[in-house]
């Protein structure tokens, strides 16, 4: 790369992503659920970490949105790290959060 240009930095979140990831807290809060959410920037990736549960034996749900360097998104289980979606939209990766997010006891989606 020619030693003038400046390489974009593709792995962060804009403020309007956020905005639709804090619209999921308005949500859960309609549902009677709990929600939390942390940021965390690693080397290559921005990535926040969703957790929602309620008060039943249910264990809480816990996914990570990421923002990777090409300029991608994608979700994974906080848990296994498994991928669950991946797209050039955080719309359609947002669409892909299990319904056990959503609701107690729902069973997850693969």
């Amino acid at each position: 790369m020619p030693a003038d240009l400046v390489r974009l930095d593709l792995a962060r979140f804009s403020a309007r992503d956020l905005e639709k990831i804090e619209v999921l807290a308005g949500k859960l809060k309609l549902m009677h659920r709990w929600y939390r959410s942390e940021r965390v920037s690693t080397a290559g990736a921005d990535e926040v970490r969703i957790y929602s549960g309620d008060r039943s034996n249910a264990p809480y749900s816990c996914y990570r949105l990421s923002r990777l360097g090409d300029g991608a998104y994608r979700l994974a289980d906080h848990r296994s790290g498994r991928e669950i979606a991946r797209a050039r939209s955080i719309d359609r990766v947002i669409e892909a959060i299990p319904g056990d997010f959503f609701y107690a006891g729902a069973r997850r989606k693969g």
